[in-house]
């Protein structure tokens, strides 16, 4: 690209800081039990980078990665950037062809295995990929796929430079940088591209609010191919701080990481928080609870019983909490739930900086105030203050891959990105989520947000888990249905007035919302024990359309046999 695209920001200007450090020999990261230097990653990812441009890499080509997180994923992302190529990150968790759809959407010239996709190599003989011209794999691959393709390993690629490499950036066109895929509740992901802009601005939004530093140590927990664990991962590199890779998320192996590399930060989604506390309650000794300084929430909001675990087995972390999508580039707005430097040892007893109220209340959930860099807006109409949740600033997305960069989305107009959410902004300047537009519930005229529902019923210390859903009904139009999971040693109860400890029914639920100010029409009519996991997308979200169908079945089931 042009010259004058140096006045652009560029998410490898991180490199420079690695060669200037007074601390570039010490460890940038640890993955599978080695660690590499800031100048030793530095150097590999130049190599690669050069190997690239050498193989024929051109600004704009995508280059499509399906693996682990470790140490190599981040030097591609950087060396693929480096180039002016495009990442396109694939979830390793995907069928074979989810993956396929997703590289004829965004014509990959190469693409980047390891062991995590061993199951793709057979399909690949049988379905090929016309753009592809180069794959590389990470591990021994098969003789026959050897054959079929010319395939590469990263030390065929690597290049090893009489002299460092110029930090000669280049762009992709419209400064793209990442394909992020999206992974929706029904229908197949989007891949959202995003520029070096919007995730150098997100990162450095994450080191404002949460506070990340160069003397972190940052566990990964989440895996690099959502925005979630990408972002994060970004922001670490521009501070300078220490990578902690797994493979992948496991609790008993996380929390072993926290304590033996003193890991002072990570990242959950209430499902991870939710499993490592549940493995630190029962250890005898616990280091991590003295070294983890940061924790920062996404993927849905924390119950109160879990900030209050937090605020106990991590009880030197700030808990921060954010709410964000892929095509907003991670996180819109972030809210702190603990802080032990204003410990006033009542963490139940959430409130913001400004002395808003608890985090559940009837008109949502509050997901904190906007990021430095981001506007938020209320599209309501003429009843209200609820409305659609609207968003604009150089986080924004710059279009769905297959979609041309369209009037919608220019920065340069008085355009807004409509996120899809439904919610209010309160006098303190708090945004408070009601839920998702398309998971709306329209019953007897009124409209019924699952997410508003499932916040209260999931403050009941009988309840470990929740989904509202809506099924068709002749005289409502649609009927509010609760799925709910027990907590261990609570009982459902076939009685609908059955008032024995640790029993729960229908009834007592419907109860228990009318007691918590949940509007008479919004109360579940029907309420069914769920017994086996609910159904999640490959990124943790329920898959309520699923639940719905099963829903409806046992339904029908039932009334047919009476």
């Amino acid at each position: 690209m042009a010259n004058n695209f140096y006045s652009h920001p560029h998410i490898c200007q991180c490199l420079t800081r690695f060669l200037t450090s007074p601390s570039r020999n010490s460890p940038l990261t640890i993955s599978a039990h080695k660690s590499k230097t800031k100048l030793h990653f530095l150097e590999q990812v130049m190599s690669l980078a050069e190997g690239l441009l050498h193989l024929g890499l051109k600004p704009g080509h995508v280059v499509a990665i399906s693996a682990y997180n470790s140490d190599w994923y981040l030097e591609w992302l950087l060396a693929i950037a480096f180039v002016g190529g495009i990442a396109a990150p694939l979830n390793y968790r995907w069928s074979f062809e989810e993956a396929r759809l997703a590289m004829i959407s965004v014509r990959p010239v190469m693409l980047v295995l390891d062991e995590s996709c061993n199951t793709w190599y057979l399909e690949l003989m049988k379905n090929d990929i016309p753009s592809l011209r180069w794959h590389v794999l990470l591990d021994s691959p098969s003789l026959d796929f050897t054959k079929k393709w010319n395939v590469l390993t990263p030390e065929m690629l690597k290049r090893h430079p009489t002299k460092p490499l110029p930090f000669n950036y280049s762009w992709a066109p419209e400064g793209a940088v990442i394909i992020c895929f999206t992974s929706g509740t029904t229908g197949k992901p989007k891949g959202v591209t995003l520029s070096h802009g919007a995730l150098i601005i997100q990162s450095l939004a994450k080191i404002a609010m949460v506070g990340y530093s160069e003397d972190d140590v940052y566990l990964h927990t989440a895996p690099l191919c959502h925005i979630g664990g990408l972002s994060s991962a970004l922001a670490m590199l521009m501070v300078g701080g220490c990578h902690v890779l797994t493979p992948k998320f496991d609790a008993k192996s996380a929390v072993e990481a926290i304590e033996q590399h003193a890991v002072t930060s990570l990242i959950t989604v209430p499902a991870i928080m939710a499993s490592l506390i549940s493995i630190v309650r029962h250890k005898k000794t616990w280091k991590g609870g003295e070294t983890v300084k940061r924790i920062l929430n996404g993927g849905g909001s924390l119950s109160l019983e879990l900030i209050k675990d937090t605020s106990i087995f991590f009880h030197k972390a700030k808990l921060v909490s954010a709410y964000g999508m892929t095509e907003t580039c991670s996180s819109l707005t972030f809210m702190t739930l603990y802080d032990p430097m204003h410990d006033t040892r009542q963490p139940l007893q959430t409130f913001d900086e400004a002395g808003s109220n608890a985090i559940h209340q009837p008109q949502g959930i509050c997901v904190g105030k906007a990021a430095p860099h981001v506007e938020l807006k209320i599209c309501a109409d003429t009843t209200g203050h609820t409305g659609r949740i609207l968003t604009r600033g150089p986080h924004i997305m710059l279009r769905y891959w297959d979609q041309n960069l369209t009037s919608t989305l220019n920065s340069g107009k008085e355009v807004w990105f409509d996120t899809g959410d439904i919610g209010s902004i309160d006098d303190h300047g708090n945004l408070w989520l009601l839920g998702r537009t398309n998971g709306r519930i329209k019953s007897g005229g009124e409209n019924i947000y699952p997410e508003e529902v499932e916040a209260i019923l999931l403050e009941h210390p009988g309840i470990a888990s929740v989904v509202i859903v809506g099924i068709p009904d002749a005289r409502l139009t649609e009927m509010v249905a609760a799925c709910v999971q027990l907590k261990e040693n609570w009982q459902w109860s076939e009685k609908p007035d059955s008032n024995e400890e640790f029993h729960l029914s229908g009834k007592n639920l419907q109860q228990y919302c009318i007691q918590n100010n949940l509007s008479r029409f919004k109360i579940p009519k029907v309420f069914i024990l769920w017994r086996k996991p609910f159904p999640l997308t490959t990124t943790g979200k329920i898959r309520r359309d699923q639940v719905q169908k099963e829903v409806m079945s046992q339904l029908q089931s039932l009334h047919s046999n009476l």
